[in-house]
This record gives structure tokens, sequence and C-alpha cells, in this order.
């Protein structure tokens, strides 16, 4: 568990065991079993879990792992663990499977946590009496080849991640939350770990510990050998520590200039095939952590060419003066970029013309996105209805998509555009919205908008890609965007601020 860190992901995926400092919580963690350390992805057995397994295993954390023959792991050790901050309510875990991306025969994610009265003590191992007997969240039933089915499990297949919604029950002070991730029946594999929480307003801080990295270059995509600089110095906290950490297939390429300091630099080698590398920080106030990272891909010189996305519109296709132009691009980390950054403003709209005068302002304004025919290494734009493609630096943008705005009015299409608050609290909500296809031909592509007036902030969304923040804007995923006629599709957020149902606009919105 990445998000909240769990305490294999501080010590272990963040901080290794030839890289805990002497006398911090992960030395003490690792000591005694300085190589199981590097084992942290594989906390595992093959069996149900909490839910079905009788009599329960002596160790929490680790489950009584098939890794450690049944044996206690480093992180059922009972030290003083880094802490998370969070807040009772809704709350995104989010598990990184890199070492083991078995999307298609997930099953579950289940979570127990602490009963109210639990006091966290050093010395004192961790007891299934500590917990409550039920989950507090139990989400079961995933299916990869319908994703939509369980829409508080998201899988972010690009990044390796699954992303789950729970909502956490009241508490005060510092628990710990019990959390698995279980394979099906097929090999009934099953993940364990604990994250070690404070709740807000009893232990803590006055200035909550949230790690930022600052990347200068910051572009998803590195060519060559050269230097890339990091800073931490956007971290929120007092009197905090820092431990930077760098993964790649070929470690021997990359070094770090400081390993825990507010400020590092990472040299890179020329490599020899493309691959992706990870800078990760954790920032610690000596009681609570935080996490982040940063992901790029490095690629050798000679791979530098340009990379196809397909064809800025296979139909031909007439628009009207005064339609507004924008090239949609999802970058590998799920960032939205929109060329031209003001929307072109068509002038001609034969089907031949405007594509070609759209190209020239798209190409104008960025060197790393070109429209047009590939001619060498140089892309040309074509007096051509459907002739450009649509070509990027490679390894940065996985998909590119045209978005049109009508000059008539919005609002004219056949698709029902549904607000509607699902939870609300003081300082807080969870909403949905519900787009119903009531015409008689698929919607191909959607994207809808939306903005609130007072102080509500968008903080979470699953089943959909959200860019801006005044206004909101979501737009479909691979797998949810054609609405046949008759159908749904629904996407999720979770939010701060005060709770208001807003209308929802874009061009499919009736």
């Amino acid at each position: 568990m990445s998000e909240p860190a769990s305490r294999n992901w501080f010590c272990g995926a963040i901080t290794k065991p030839d890289g805990a400092e002497a006398g911090s919580a992960c030395a003490e963690a690792f000591a005694g079993d300085f190589s199981g350390g590097y084992s942290f992805m594989s906390v595992l057995t093959h069996d149900v879990g909490r839910k079905g397994v009788s009599p329960l295993p002596t160790n929490v954390c680790g489950f009584d792992s098939e890794t450690w023959k049944g044996g206690a792991t480093p992180w059922d050790k009972a030290i003083d663990w880094p802490t998370n901050t969070i807040s009772p309510g809704p709350l995104t875990i989010t598990w990184n499977i890199s070492w083991g991306p078995h999307f298609d025969d997930t099953e579950e994610f289940v979570y127990y946590i602490t009963k109210p009265d639990f006091q966290y003590e050093v010395g004192k191992p961790l007891t299934w009496d500590d917990f409550e007997s039920e989950p507090f969240c139990n989400l079961t039933g995933y299916n990869d080849n319908n994703p939509g089915a369980t829409p508080s499990i998201t899988p972010d297949k690009e990044n390796s991640l699954f992303h789950t919604q729970c909502v956490v029950p009241e508490r005060t002070g510092r628990h710990v939350i019990y959390g698995e991730w279980g394979r099906n029946s097929y090999t009934y594999e099953r993940f364990h770990g604990c994250i070690d929480v404070v709740f807000d307003g009893e232990g803590g801080n006055a200035t909550p510990v949230v790690a930022d990295i600052i990347a200068t270059p910051g572009a998803s995509a590195f060519v060559g050998g050269g230097e890339i600089q990091f800073s931490a110095a956007g971290s929120q906290g007092e009197n905090l520590t820092y431990a930077w950490s760098v993964e790649a297939a070929d470690s021997s390429l990359y070094s770090l200039s400081s390993s825990n300091g507010v400020e590092t630099v990472l040299s890179l080698a020329e490599p020899e095939t493309e691959g992706e590398v990870v800078v990760r920080l954790q920032v610690t106030d000596g009681s609570t952590s935080s996490t982040d990272s940063f992901t790029f891909t490095h690629i050798p010189v000679y791979g530098s060419a340009w990379e196809d996305l397909g064809i800025l519109t296979s139909a031909e296709q007439t628009l009207e003066s005064g339609d507004l132009l924008q090239l949609r691009l999802v970058t590998k980390d799920g960032s939205d970029v929109y060329l031209p950054s003001t929307p072109f403003s068509v002038t001609n709209g034969a089907a031949s013309v405007w594509p070609y005068e759209f190209a020239q302002a798209v190409n104008a304004e960025n060197a790393d996105v070109q429209l047009g025919v590939l001619n060498g290494d140089s892309v040309e734009p074509v007096q051509a209805a459907t002739d450009n493609r649509i070509y990027a630096a490679p390894a940065v943008y996985t998909s590119a998509f045209l978005e049109v705005e009508k000059s008539s009015s919005p609002g004219s299409g056949s698709v029902s555009c549904e607000y509607t608050n699902t939870s609300v609290w003081n300082n807080g909500f969870v909403a949905k919205i519900v787009l119903t296809n009531n015409g008689t031909e698929p919607v191909e592509g959607w994207s809808v908008s939306w903005d609130y007036e007072g102080d509500a902030q968008v903080t979470n969304l699953w089943n959909a890609e959200v860019s801006g923040s005044a206004p909101y804007t979501a737009a479909n995923l691979s797998w949810n965007a054609t609405i046949q006629p008759g159908q749904s599709v629904e996407f999720g957020f979770q939010g701060t601020g005060s709770a208001e149902t807003p209308e929802v606009s874009g061009s499919i919105c009736d």
C-alpha cells in the first residue's frame, strides 16, 4: 500500500536496508533480517485471508507470510513506525502492484481498523483483539473484464496501481489499518500489510507533513545521458528530514548527489534500452511521514523518433466558422495537455482546410507534438480531410483526442448529465455524475464540465480523467468511452468543502 504509506512501503519500497540511517525506524525494522527488507513486495500467503482463516495467524501485519515461513516479518516489529495523518470519512487507499501486476485475476480488497479505545504501545506486538472483527471496507467482486461494476476499485494499468475508495470510521489519536489484496480462486494469492495513522485533531501536527517533488526538467521522458535536479523545498511540515531513492531496471545508470538533502541531482548515463525510472521522496518530522514520487521514461538517443498517436480525424468533416478546436493529449502520468493553449477558432470550415490550419497552429506553439504527414524526421501539415496524423515525442503521451466546441448553443446533445451528492458531512462530500444516452445513436467519447460557487474542491476522482479546477472537466477512459442508446455511464469523486449540486455542461448534454 503506497498511499497512505504502509510499513513495508515506508521501510522497503522507499528506504531500502542499505539506505536506512542508524537509529531510524527502518534501521530498527531491518535489524536481524537485513535481506528480508528487500522482500517488501512479497508479504503474501495463499489463502482466503482474515475473513476465512481459523485460527488466525500469530503475526498481524505479515499474516505469518509464506516468504518468512510463517514467522514474523520486519513489519511485524512493535517499533515506533512512521505514521500518516488522515481524517474520518472517505479515503483512497492505493496499492502499487508494479512487482506483480495481476489485474486479470484480482478479486477483492479488505481493510480492518483498530478499535476506538486502542492505544498504540511501542514494544507491544499487535494482536487481532486490537482490531474490529468486521472490516470497515470490504470491496469484493472485482472483474477485470468489467471494472465499472465495482466503482470503488479503480485499476490504473498504465501506472500499475489499484485505487480503492473506502470510508474510514470515526477515530481519534493513533491507530493501525490492516489491509489485504486478494486474487481469485485460481491462486488465492493474498498480500498483507499495515498502515499506521494519526487522526486529525488529536495527536496530529499543527502543520501536516506533505511531501512534494519538483523536478527540473519536469518532462515525463528524458533522452540520453544528463542530469535532472530535484527539490523537496515545496514539502510541508516542521523540522523535516528527507530520504531520496531511485528505482530502475538497471540501477547502475543512475546516481543521486544526496540521499538526505532538501535538494538532489540525479545523474543519468546513456541507456541501451528504453525503461521507466522512479525517483521517490520520503519526508518526516520524526512522528509523521509522507511520500511522493516522480516517474519518467529514459530513452536512448537512437530511439527518439516520433511516436504516432493516430489520425487527427478519420472521417471527412465540415465545420462551421467560429467552432473552437483543441487537441487533448493524455500524458503517461494521467494528466491532460491541451494544444493550442488558447482554443483555435475555425475561419474556414472546409473539410480539407481546417485540419491544415489547425495543424499549423498546434505546430507553431510547441516542439514535442506535431500534426501532419511524416516526412523523414519532420512532420508537415497537408491540405487534406483525413491525411494529417498526430505525432509526439516518444513515451510522453498515451493518447490524443480532437475536441470540437460548436459555435452554436451548448447543450444540444442527447445525453442527460445528472450530478448527485451520495454522501455529505461537515467538511466534505462524495458525489457522482451519471450520463444517460437518451438518443438513438451511440455516443463515442465524452467530456463534461462543472463548477462550484463556494469552497468545494474535488480531491479524488474515479472512472474518468479529470483536468482543471474552475471549472472541472472530466473525460472518458478507454473502457467507458461509448454510451449506447438507453445506457448510462457514471463516474464519482470525493471532495472537501460545502457540498453543492452544480449544473453539468458539455456538448453531449441535453
